[in-house]
């Protein structure tokens, strides 16, 4: 173990290993669409079509790196920098030089909010100075058939996914995940560019670098059994990835029940801090996040009185507009798929 670098746990399990890493074969993005604008410390030039990149003060020492519309954070101390999810190759490549170049650093610790490939991929770009921590279930998702937000597309079951089987990013990026040129797409193909970690976690973690600490946090299975939430008490601003969002409509919430997000949400919102940065949008406070709270209570109040009356999925994606949340990003193309999404979890059987 390098010098410097202390982990505290609190009554928890942890264990490391060991793995040998093949390197990166491709660089992927997946675009989200465009935040509101940000002030950047320093903005990186941009040229043509490519990817917008930019990193901003957050408070004292701790940054937020933009790779279009995907953020990760980072801490910088006198013996390195503790780094959030690295994103991708290429956005990793770029930071790595930003590092250098700004503050004379190198990342010593990557720090995995989940194991999702679009947030997760290119850790090896830090692999000569990095130690790799996530979730003890991360390391069991990555050798899965494939991600658990990829499962429920899988419609034929097979374990892997053919294009019509794709939306969004993944299907953009298809035929580059498509490594064997098979037609389909498998869990491993998907996160070849993951770099596994070294050390899990069970329920709570301290690293400490340079006399800083950050707490990684795991809550309640929401959009992924292995998420971990980054908490920096010092600089009292939270880290969150796809599960929190911040004026903005939730993706995909299926899977787990309005329970467990409620729990997950309410988990983060009883820290003790000023600033929340999200991994999509714009950065927020916590009234912001108790607003997003609210969101999922007042969609599965409004679903399940509509279901008490007996109307369709169709006729209460029609009846239940969800006005206070118009302003919302994502309003227009989330609202329909997330009362879709409540029906079915309201109406599922035990």
């Amino acid at each position: 173990m390098r010098t410097g670098k202390h982990y505290s746990l609190k009554v928890f399990r942890v264990w490391s290993f060991i793995f040998l890493v093949a390197g990166c074969v491709q660089q992927r993005d997946a675009n989200e669409g465009s935040p509101a604008a940000q002030t950047p410390q320093q903005p990186a030039a941009q040229a043509g079509s490519g990817p917008v990149r930019e990193i901003t003060s957050i408070t004292g020492d701790l940054y937020r790196a933009r790779e279009n519309n995907h953020y990760t954070v980072f801490l910088v101390t006198s013996q390195g920098v503790i780094l959030a999810d690295p994103i991708n190759t290429g956005f990793a490549e770029w930071l790595k030089s930003e590092l250098a170049n700004r503050f004379g650093a190198t990342v010593e610790y990557v720090l995995y909010s989940h194991h999702h490939w679009d947030h997760a991929s290119g850790g090896s770009v830090f692999d000569a100075t990095a130690t790799f921590v996530g979730h003890e279930n991360l390391a069991q998702a990555l050798s899965a058939p494939l991600p658990g937000n990829f499962i429920a597309a899988d419609a034929n079951r097979n374990g892997r996914l053919e294009p019509d089987e794709t939306a969004g990013g993944l299907r953009a990026n298809f035929d580059r995940m498509d490594i064997n040129g098979d037609g389909g797409v498998t869990g491993a193909e998907i996160n070849v560019d993951i770099r596994p970690p070294d050390i899990g976690y069970s329920n709570h973690m301290a690293v400490s670098l340079g006399g800083k600490t950050v707490e990684l946090i795991h809550p309640v299975p929401a959009h992924s059994d292995d998420m971990t939430v980054l908490f920096f008490p010092e600089e009292r601003t939270v880290f969150g990835v796809d599960y929190i969002n911040l004026n903005r409509l939730p993706g995909e919430i299926a899977g787990y029940s309005f329970e467990q997000w409620d729990s997950a949400l309410a988990l983060v919102e009883a820290l003790d801090f000023d600033i929340l940065a999200p991994g999509h949008a714009d950065m927020g406070t916590k009234a912001d996040l108790a607003a997003y709270r609210g969101y999922f209570e007042t969609l599965r109040a409004a679903v399940a009185a509509g279901i008490v009356e007996g109307r369709s999925v169709e006729e209460l994606q029609l009846s239940i507009t969800l006005d206070s949340y118009s302003g919302w990003l994502r309003y227009d193309s989330q609202r329909e798929a997330n009362i879709a999404d409540a029906y079915g979890l309201l109406t599922a059987g035990p």
